[in-house]
């Protein structure tokens, strides 16, 4: 799965969750990867030129070693906040993935 399956749209879904990246190949790469760390969910990207608004619904799920498949090098997650401007849910941080939720 690529970039391709994202869905490319202006709106998100209620209980959309996920991060607000700067536009460039980190976002790029955190696309593809959270499509792939996502299986079977819809994944939404709004483009706003300048930043990205990169979503699914309910929990969003992005770990090291699938965006480092995709960036084609380590990348160490802390440093993706430099990248991400804001972001949509709650956010759990761990060395080796990042997820996104909603609190129930």
């Amino acid at each position: 799965m690529t970039m391709e399956d994202a869905k490319a749209t202006e709106t998100l879904p209620p209980n959309a969750v996920g991060p607000i990246l700067r536009a460039g190949e980190i976002a790029d790469a955190v696309i593809d990867a959270i499509v792939e760390d996502n299986p079977g969910k819809d994944v939404v990207v709004v483009d706003r030129g300048d930043y990205v608004r990169i979503h699914t619904a309910g929990q969003c799920r992005l770990s090291k070693g699938t965006l480092e498949k995709f960036l084609g090098r380590e990348y160490e997650l802390p440093m993706l906040e430099i990248e991400m401007s804001s972001f949509s849910g709650r956010l759990r941080t761990r060395w080796n993935e990042y997820v996104w939720y909603l609190e129930h």
